[in-house]
């Protein structure tokens, strides 16, 4: 940019750079790419220095037209990792805070949240983890399970199911 700047200086003052145009071209841009949470698309539209309102205007251009909405990409994400079977629902949770979604739409995700699948998860973890079961191993895998935050009703279940499969 910089460069441009420097060789058609006439050229640049005509078309500034914080447009409402040139925000929305660049946040198509984004959004083509990937799915971006509200809160990822406004820091990177801020890093360009763009000005508030006009990131408002292009926030409802998009929401209107379906680009941006954080309920649909956290429902999305949380199946995704879900069905990998390597998290606990803390883990899950905590990827998709750190992607900028509000907690109101994380509690809501995390109630309709099923045990069976947590339970799930952490007997694939261990399953592939662990080749035997003896008593030595039965406290590893507590402090394994429990370090990946998986719950401890879960750490249980997954316990007995072992054992059960040992005898």
């Amino acid at each position: 940019m910089a460069k441009y700047k420097r060789l058609c200086p006439t050229l640049w003052m005509i078309h500034p750079l914080n447009n409402h145009n040139d925000i929305w071209q660049y946040s198509l841009h984004l959004v083509t790419r990937r799915s971006y949470s509200e809160k990822e698309l406004q820091q990177k539209l801020e890093y360009k220095d763009y000005s508030c309102d006009d990131i408002e205007k292009v926030f409802s251009r998009l929401k209107e037209y379906g680009y941006i909405n954080d309920i649909k990409l956290a429902n999305h994400l949380f199946h995704k990792y879900l069905e990998t079977n390597k998290y606990s629902t803390k883990q899950i949770l905590y990827k998709l805070k750190l992607r900028g979604l509000p907690d109101a739409i994380l509690s809501e995700i995390a109630r309709d949240f099923d045990d069976i699948e947590e339970w799930k998860s952490a007997l694939k973890v261990v399953t592939a983890r662990f080749k035997s079961f003896d008593t030595t191993t039965k406290e590893k895998i507590y402090r394994y399970l429990a370090s990946r935050g998986f719950s401890a009703t879960s750490i249980h279940k997954v316990l007995q199911t072992l054992s059960h499969c040992d005898k």
